[in-house]
C-alpha cells in the first residue's frame, strides 16, 4: 500500500486528520505570504439519516458531500475531521464573500441524494497560523458548534468572544471538582403556595454557583455546560444530599416537613444505579422519600421504554415524580399516560400569555387533563396578580413564581417559613 492510500480516507477520498495536521503545517510554514482560511462542513442530525435512511445512504451522503467540497474549495487541504465532518484550510487573497458561500451551500442542500438535508459551516476567517493545526481547527468548530440548534443560521464566524466563552467554560470545567469539595454551589428554594390559602405548601430546590471570592455565576452559563460534559451527574446528586440533609436536620429539630423538590438532569437517569444511589441517600438521612420529590423536564422523561423502566423504579422505590417544564416544546400526552407523575408542573412559556383568549384556553385545559389524570398541577414563573387570578379561576392547586417569592437563601426561606 502506498503512502499516498495510508494518509487518504478509504470512504472519501480526503485526507485523514493526521495526514491533514501534518500537510496544514508544512504549506502553512512554506507559503507565509498567503491568508489562510479553515472552513468545517457539518450534517445536522446525521445519526437521524443513518438511522432513517440506512448505512449505505448515509455513505453516499458524505461521499456526495466530499465530492462537492472538492468542486468548490481551491487552493487548499481537505479531510474528513470527524465522521460526519468535513474540514479545509485554503489560502486566497480575496476576502470570504458570505453570499457566494450561502448560494453554493443552498445547491449542495438541494442536490443531495436525500431530501431536507441540512449542511452548516463554521468559518475561522484570516487564520493565525502561528497556532497549532488542531487549534485552529478547534475554532472553526466552535463557530459551526454556535449555530448547531440553529434553525435559522447556517453559516458562523469564529469571533474572539466564542474563544473567550470557550475558554471560561474550560476554566469552570476545571474548577467544579474544588466547588464540590469547598461546597460553592449554594441550594436555593423557591417556595410554591397553595392557591386557595396563599400557604407555602413545598418548594423547588435550585442551585447557584456562588466563588469562594464572592463571584456569582449564573445557572444558565454552567448548568448547559454540565449537561454536555456529564458533569450535571454529580451536581444532581449534591443538590439531592443537601436537600435530604435539610430535611432531615427540620426533622431533628421537630420542625414542619414541607416536600422539596430536587431536579433530575437527563443525564442523572441514564446514569448508572442512579436510583439505588439516590435511595441510599434517603436512607442514610432516615427521611421519608415524600418529602424529596423528584422533578424530571418534559424534554428528559420524554416517553420510551428506558425511562419507563427507570421511573418505574424510582415510584417503586418510594419517590414522587413531578413533570417539569410541561408546555416547553416536547409535551407528549404518551409521556403523562405511562409514566407515573403525581404532579404536572406548567411551562413559564405558557404562563407569560395566559390571560389572552387563546393561551386562556389551553392552560385550562392542560389543568383539566391534569386533574382527570389525578395529578395536581403547579404553574411556574406566575409574576403578576392577573395571572394569578386567572390561575385560581382555573382551579389551578399550586402557584411557584416571583409575584409570591423568588428563589431564597436556606436561613432566608427559614424565616419565611416561620413566619
Amino acid at each position: 500500500m502506498t503512502l499516498a492510500a495510508i494518509e487518504k480516507d478509504e470512504l472519501t477520498g480526503l485526507y485523514t486528520r493526521q495526514a491533514f495536521y501534518h500537510h496544514a503545517r508544512t504549506l502553512t510554514n512554506f507559503m507565509t505570504d498567503e491568508i489562510f482560511n479553515i472552513v468545517v462542513l457539518d450534517v445536522a442530525d446525521f445519526k437521524l439519516i443513518n438511522g432513517t435512511y440506512g448505512t449505505k445512504k448515509g455513505n453516499e451522503v458524505l461521499i456526495y458531500l466530499a465530492n462537492a467540497f472538492k468542486y468548490y474549495i481551491k487552493n487548499g487541504l481537505l479531510t474528513r475531521y470527524e465522521g460526519d465532518q468535513l474540514l479545509a484550510l485554503f489560502h486566497s487573497k480575496e476576502k470570504i464573500d458570505v453570499d457566494r458561500i450561502e448560494n453554493n451551500l443552498n445547491k449542495i442542500m438541494e442536490e443531495a441524494p436525500i431530501p431536507n438535508i441540512r449542511v452548516k459551516l463554521g468559518i475561522y476567517e484570516n487564520v493565525d497560523t502561528s497556532l497549532q493545526i488542531p487549534i485552529m481547527c478547534d475554532r472553526a468548530l466552535m463557530a459551526v458548534k454556535s449555530i448547531s440548534k440553529d434553525f435559522k443560521q447556517n453559516i458562523a464566524f469564529f469571533t474572539q468572544e466564542m474563544n473567550q466563552k470557550l475558554l471560561a467554560q474550560r476554566q469552570m470545567e476545571n474548577d467544579f471538582k474544588d466547588a464540590i469539595k469547598n461546597r460553592e454551589f449554594v441550594v436555593y428554594f423557591q417556595p410554591k403556595y397553595d392557591v386557595s390559602s396563599e400557604q407555602i405548601v413545598g418548594a423547588e430546590a435550585l442551585v447557584r454557583w456562588q466563588k469562594e471570592d464572592g463571584t456569582l455565576i449564573s445557572p444558565g452559563l454552567f448548568i448547559p455546560l454540565f449537561e454536555s460534559d456529564g458533569l450535571v451527574v454529580q451536581l444532581d446528586e449534591y443538590v439531592f444530599e443537601t436537600v435530604c440533609r435539610f430535611q432531615k436536620d427540620r426533622m431533628k429539630q421537630g420542625l414542619p416537613i414541607l416536600p422539596i423538590s430536587v431536579n433530575l438532569s437527563r443525564a442523572s437517569i441514564h446514569f448508572s444505579d442512579v436510583v439505588q444511589r439516590y435511595v441510599n441517600i434517603i436512607k442514610e438521612n432516615e427521611i421519608p422519600f415524600g418529602c424529596v420529590p423528584i422533578e424530571l423536564t418534559e424534554s428528559a422523561a420524554l416517553y420510551s421504554q428506558q425511562i419507563l423502566e427507570i421511573t418505574n423504579q424510582m415510584v417503586n422505590a418510594g419517590f414522587k415524580l413531578h413533570m417539569d417544564d410541561f408546555g416547553s416544546g416536547y409535551s407528549s400526552l404518551t409521556t403523562l399516560n405511562e409514566l407515573k407523575f403525581t404532579t404536572v408542573k406548567l411551562d413559564k412559556s405558557l404562563i407569560d400569555y395566559i390571560t389572552k383568549p387563546r393561551e386562556m384556553k389551553i392552560v385550562r385545559q392542560t389543568i383539566d387533563l391534569g386533574h382527570g389524570l389525578d395529578m395536581k398541577v403547579v404553574a411556574e414563573g406566575v409574576e403578576t396578580k392577573e395571572q394569578r387570578d386567572c390561575l385560581i379561576e382555573m382551579n389551578c392547586d399550586e402557584i411557584q413564581g416571583f409575584y409570591y417569592s423568588k428563589p431564597l437563601k436556606q436561613d432566608d426561606f427559614i424565616e419565611k417559613l416561620r413566619a
